[in-house]
């Protein structure tokens, strides 16, 4: 009897003390893929997951204690009890095999829950699984749908006209519980310069949809997150984009890891190929920002001229390359050349604001040769608003003080000015303005009244004579840095410059200011697009009645 004891008991306890394993758990979705639930171990005390953490080589991570294991609707919540591998808020770096495995130990599960969510790490960086299945296995290997690009070769038209582009896509793997903010564009409008922030929201199955005005095809950013995913789009266009949030998620050094990453992101549309072409382009330099804000901190002028544009002609004769090859079509090609001057150009401009001003003089950008590699003339060319750089440079082109600081009037040039604009001025003015521009030290009577008087009548003379020496200060600053002032950028920074002035004034430009101001743009599109902005404009004593 008591050897029939000796074996009942064992069996008995092994029977009260049941264990389940599951290996390689399926699971729903999942906000990163540093976190891998490997095998689960279920007992009636305990509930162990077997995890490995998976980041790049030589970074750190911390593993908080706040980590709850949860059903779907919350009914069952658990708080982990012990952690082994490594220790709760302490820092601990990966090697260079980049993985490392811990144990978590949570409460028991109830027997009825077939799958759980598990949270930690809820402070800060947020790590979310969701749908981590008790009975069914992850597959081992993932089917990703393959690309099948449309070829397009046509550069686009430039119109200015006021139209629509679609996005649409999907996010692989998204699960509304992983509360994950809505996506977005940040569109910046040339002509007026006011910032759009589209939301674009994510259905529960991750897909989402959003209309995008455009008045030129453009290369923009969809914001998820703190993560990306570049794109290109024309007008009238409907293009789709469909990532998968492990990849999208993956960690990264370099900002351009983020698309890189993204191995198995497809695109659909007429312009699929290109957006293929531009994102292997892009490829090529993945760390090119980080490289860049290095060099601005730590090179001599001589120095970081020399390496941007050794940086700007590699990136030419890569471009150039794939080009004569066939490898990609003409449209890549025509905005990888804008993209990579506007790059250059901009980067020198950065330098020219914080660090030395005089890197424009002693470097001529003016003569510098990648017309060999196209016969584009960037600054020429009204596919230049396409680029991703264009808009950047001529923010800090249009703030440039050679630019809009002329010279300070003299008494006998202003007198002209006035003149030429038929302002007959009395002698009491004369002398009022012969104080005023230091001609005569003693004051007349009655300055200040003289003067209110004087500006009230001629408001619009005024305004004239500033706008006619401001186009002769761009037009001289721009031909002696850039080239021809009948050059597109030239004509759009005029047109700028009119738009602007319209706000200011807060009111339209008449007739005769309209002749006078664009006389230097030739460019029927950009003349349209005053024509509308004026006719269009509402004054701000008039909004909201």
């Amino acid at each position: 009897m008591r050897a029939f004891l000796s074996l009942f008991l064992p069996l008995l306890i092994s029977s009260l003390h049941a264990e389940k394993i599951i290996t390689n758990p399926n699971w729903v979705a999942r906000n990163t893929p540093v976190v891998t639930v490997d095998s689960i171990l279920l007992r009636d005390t305990v509930s162990r997951m077997y995890i490995t953490l998976k980041q790049l080589p030589h970074t750190s991570l911390t593993i908080h204690d706040d980590w709850v294991v949860q059903d779907s609707i919350k009914r069952f919540s658990g708080k982990v009890r012990d952690i082994d591998g490594v220790d709760f808020d302490r820092i601990f770096q990966f090697d260079s095999d980049s993985t490392i495995h811990i144990e978590m130990d949570f409460p028991a599960l109830p027997p009825s829950l077939t799958e759980v969510d598990i949270i930690g790490n809820q402070k800060s960086n947020e790590i979310r699984i969701i749908g981590l299945s008790l009975t069914e296995k992850r597959n081992k290997t993932s089917i990703y749908p393959q690309p099948n690009p449309i070829y397009r070769s046509a550069t686009p038209a430039i119109t200015f006209d006021t139209d629509t582009a679609i996005l649409q896509g999907k996010f692989v793997g998204y699960h509304k519980r992983l509360n994950l903010p809505d996506g977005k564009i940040i569109l910046d409008d040339l002509f007026s310069g006011k910032q759009t922030e589209i939301n674009i929201p994510i259905a529960p199955d991750g897909s989402f949809s959003a209309k995008i005005p455009t008045r030129y095809p453009i290369q923009q950013k969809l914001i998820f997150g703190d993560r990306y995913i570049p794109f290109y789009i024309e007008s009238t266009d409907t293009l789709y984009i469909e990532t998968y949030l492990d990849e999208l998620f993956a960690p990264y050094r370099y900002s351009g890891e983020i698309e890189q990453n993204c191995v198995h992101s497809t695109y659909r549309g007429k312009n699929a190929r290109i957006n293929y072409e531009l994102r292997e382009i892009r490829l090529k330099n993945i760390s090119e920002t980080e490289d860049w804000i290095k060099s601005l901190n730590t090179l001599s002028t001589q120095k970081y001229y020399t390496s941007e544009e050794n940086k700007f002609k590699v990136k030419l004769e890569y471009v150039n390359s794939k080009y004569n090859q066939g490898e990609i079509s003409d449209t890549s090609y025509h905005l990888s050349i804008l993209n990579n001057y506007y790059n250059f150009i901009y980067h020198i401009f950065v330098y020219m604001n914080i660090i030395d001003e005089n890197i424009i003089n002693e470097y001529s950008i003016k003569n510098i040769d990648y017309i060999s590699f196209a016969d584009i003339f960037a600054m020429n060319d009204p596919l230049s608003t396409t680029s991703e750089y264009y808009l950047p440079f001529l923010m800090l082109l249009e703030s440039w003080r050679a630019m809009t600081t002329p010279p300070n009037w003299e008494y006998s040039d202003f007198i002209k000015a006035l003149e030429k604009r038929n302002m007959d001025l009395s002698n009491t003015e004369k002398e009022t303005l012969k104080f005023v521009f230091g001609e005569i030290q003693t004051p007349p009577d009655n300055v200040e009244r003289t003067i209110e008087s004087f500006n009230k009548k001629s408001e619009k003379e005024q305004i004239s004579m500033r706008e006619e020496k401001l186009r002769a200060l761009r037009k001289q600053t721009y031909e002696t840095y850039f080239g021809p002032s009948t050059d597109f950028t030239c004509q759009l920074i005029n047109t700028l410059s009119i738009i602007r002035l319209i706000h200011s004034l807060d009111r339209k430009l008449t007739e005769t200011e309209i002749k006078e101001f664009t006389a230097p743009i030739t460019d029927r599109r950009l003349l349209k697009v005053i024509d509308q902005t004026n006719f269009s404009y509402k004054p701000q004593s008039l909004q909201g009645h």
